[in-house]
């Protein structure tokens, strides 16, 4: 019992993420809040950039949340499809079932030298039918960094890469800040 009390409490005090040691940004490079919710099965979800060798994949998630910080050159990006596989390799009948989202308004920039919050797509899935959106969670998103990814929160100036004339980011910061001086 003492082991597993042990073990547990070095589990406890080791550092959930390698934040502090954050890489630098080069000139035209950005870090982006990525933020994904699969309501249902997304095997494959494709974000593309412009230029070469600018396509990231993510997934699969199964009702389940994914959220990382990611370094990505300065520009436009979109949310393009979702795809996935199903048959069997042995039976030699492997399909690929495409959504095509391009045609969505579900595009935000990344801007150099600044964390980029990005939104939150939200894919809902029942069968073979699917339905995304590209919503605007800042307080929760916020939240989640604050707690899991805090030094890119010191370290770079936060800006909306999906609504940038919208000030709830620095109403939200200010705010914080209030909270924490009291």
């Amino acid at each position: 019992m003492k082991a597993v009390i042990a073990y547990l409490l070095l589990l406890l005090s080791a550092p959930t993420y390698a934040d502090s040691d954050i890489p630098p940004l080069e000139a035209d490079e950005g870090y982006a809040v990525i933020a994904i919710y699969s309501k249902g099965y997304s095997e494959n979800i494709v974000l593309e950039g412009s230029g070469l060798m600018n396509s990231h994949k993510f997934g699969p998630l199964n009702y389940e949340q994914h959220i990382e910080v990611m370094k990505l050159p300065a520009g436009t990006y979109r949310w393009s499809e979702i795809y996935e596989r199903t048959g069997s390799v042995a039976q030699g009948n492997i399909l690929k079932i495409y959504y095509d989202i391009t045609d969505q308004d579900l595009s935000f920039t990344v801007q150099a030298g600044k964390l980029n919050y990005v939104g939150l797509l939200m894919i809902d899935k029942m069968g073979m039918t699917m339905r995304t959106r590209l919503l605007n969670r800042t307080s929760i998103i916020l939240k989640i960094l604050e707690q899991d990814h805090s030094p890119y929160l010191e370290q770079y100036p936060l800006v909306n890469g999906i609504y940038p004339n919208d000030h709830y980011i620095g109403f939200y910061q200010s705010h914080a800040k209030k909270e924490g001086a009291e």
